[in-house]
């Protein structure tokens, strides 16, 4: 389904509509002159795997002001000093100490310095940054402060909404509260389960809590029962799926539901397309947009590309990085569809590797024990598809092999930042074949765009244009089985059984 289509067919996203438009209040302290700075220019570096590029060629021209010091690229109307220590937090903000010391990291990314500043002013925001760069925590601090700040003056009923794509997504997003607000009996933090839906529907005077996680088809199953009257923050992580055709119904018909309202919106993501970017900015008022060290998005990531001939030179690949002890545990294995991944699956624990596979076809309980148990070292190879590729968030990821080639940059970006996470180095090898020809070249100009060094017969392939692009998307590329078996033996073999099969059946009359 083309989501413009859907748009142009009377759609209930509407920038006239769709919300209430309301000023946004800047502090006098965030006016100073942005030049004077001397002592908040610098922000923690990533460490540099890939030789960095000099400048992206082509930049979309803007006539906000941008802030010209920082690696990040911010505009908007009167944009908030940013962060340069999480103590900045108590002074500027008046946030509590308890839960500046549960925060992790010892220094805001880049994007917790410029987003959170934005999300405590009550600005909107429209915000790309690498994975793992910390952006959950960037709205997870900002709620859980305002909410905490607030609570005894606000009445009952849900006031923050985060919205994710999947399951496993809402849960570490509820994870992340957890941490942060330990201790604290004021805050109720849910995520929209089935259990949850059912109380929700069925007994009167059930609560969905302050910060409601849901995906969005059991988000829409529940909004008749749901109380949006003290809604004020609306979050949607991953936005660019949220607004993809298979989740873009559901989210129209959430942000229809909401229609009217006064709230505060953020949207985030790994990789914001053109497209995605026009649209919810539409949705916003004054928004800022920030998008965080453009054409570097995988720069803590080596990257390469290995040809593997055939569907038999990829196994036969994966073996040999075992005998070589290039597989060094935990490594994440990305195929296109769930009958690869349990082939694969099959495939490596003949070979006797501690490996698991996760896909939707799997159970809610059986993904969430297998993602513990990979998080703990039992399971040291997960195989897994796209659709569970954002839900993943491991730290120490050492490697990810994209088996098959991802049939979008975006997919590519959000695979290979399962490692390199919060600065530190990975690695990602992308296996290809004769019949990735054109696939691959969407791997090599992400490549090019994060400053690794693209090799000469790479150059000589030259990019994907539109059509090939979204064909590519709609429509995966076909593959032989997983199998070191040649398929003249298979067939053969296939053969026989057949006929050994129908001589069993002669015999038993």
């Amino acid at each position: 389904m083309d989501f413009f289509r859907l748009l142009s067919r009377g759609t209930k996203l509407d920038n006239t509509e769709a919300f209430t438009k309301n000023e946004k209040v800047v502090e006098d302290e965030d006016k100073i002159t942005r030049s004077l700075d001397f002592f908040h220019t610098h922000s923690i570096p990533a460490p540099d795997v890939c030789e960095k590029k000099q400048k992206r060629e082509s930049e979309p021209e803007s006539h906000e002001p941008v802030i010209p010091y920082r690696k990040s690229k911010i505009t908007g109307p009167d944009v908030p000093h940013p962060l340069t220590t999480f103590q900045d937090l108590a002074k500027r903000f008046q946030v509590s100490e308890s839960l500046i010391s549960r925060i992790k990291f010892p220094a805001p990314t880049q994007i917790q310095s410029e987003a959170i500043p934005g999300f405590l002013h009550d600005r909107d925001i429209l915000a790309s940054a690498p994975t793992g760069s910390g952006k959950t925590l960037a709205y997870v601090l900002s709620i859980a402060h305002i909410l905490q700040k607030q609570q005894q003056n606000t009445t009952n009923g849900i006031k923050a909404l985060i919205l994710v794509p999947t399951k496993e997504l809402a849960v570490q997003v509820l994870d992340a509260f957890t941490i942060l607000t330990r201790g604290s009996t004021t805050l109720k933090v849910k995520v929209l389960t089935k259990s949850l839906l059912a109380r929700l529907t069925s007994e009167t005077g059930a609560k969905a809590g302050d910060v409601l996680i849901a995906t969005p088809l059991r988000l829409v199953r529940a909004l008749a029962v749901l109380d949006f009257d003290s809604l004020r923050h609306l979050v949607l992580d991953e936005v660019d799926k949220l607004f993809d055709p298979a989740f873009a119904p559901q989210t129209d018909d959430i942000l229809a539901h909401l229609r009217g309202r006064t709230l505060q919106k953020t949207f985030l993501s790994a990789t914001l397309p053109s497209s995605i970017e026009t649209l919810a900015l539409n949705l916003m008022t004054a928004p800022l947009r920030i998008l965080i060290s453009p054409g570097q998005a995988a720069a803590t990531v080596a990257q390469k590309l290995t040809y593997a001939g055939s569907e038999a030179g990829k196994l036969l690949a994966i073996r040999q990085m075992l005998k070589t002890g290039e597989l060094t545990p935990p490594v994440l294995i990305f195929v296109q569809s769930v009958e690869r991944a349990n082939a694969l699956f099959h495939e490596l624990v003949y070979d006797g590797v501690n490996v698991d596979v996760i896909h939707g076809e799997r159970t809610e309980t059986q993904r969430r024990a297998v993602v513990e148990r990979f998080k703990k070292a039992e399971v040291w190879v997960l195989i897994c598809t796209d659709v569970l590729a954002r839900g993943i968030d491991v730290h120490g990821v050492n490697l990810v092999i994209n088996y098959d080639v991802p049939q979008s940059a975006q997919a590519y970006i959000h695979r290979i930042g399962r490692t390199g996470r919060a600065g530190k180095q990975g690695k990602a090898v992308t296996f290809f074949t004769k019949d990735d020809v054109e696939s691959v070249k969407i791997v090599i100009n992400v490549m090019k765009e994060s400053g690794c060094a693209v090799e000469e017969w790479m150059m000589r392939l030259g990019k994907v244009d539109k059509k090939t692009k979204k064909q590519l998307k709609r429509k995966p590329v076909e593959r032989d089985n997983i199998s070191t078996q040649p398929q003249k033996l298979k067939r053969k073999n296939h053969s026989k059984d057949k006929t050994n099969g129908a001589e069993k059946s002669a015999k038993e009359e």
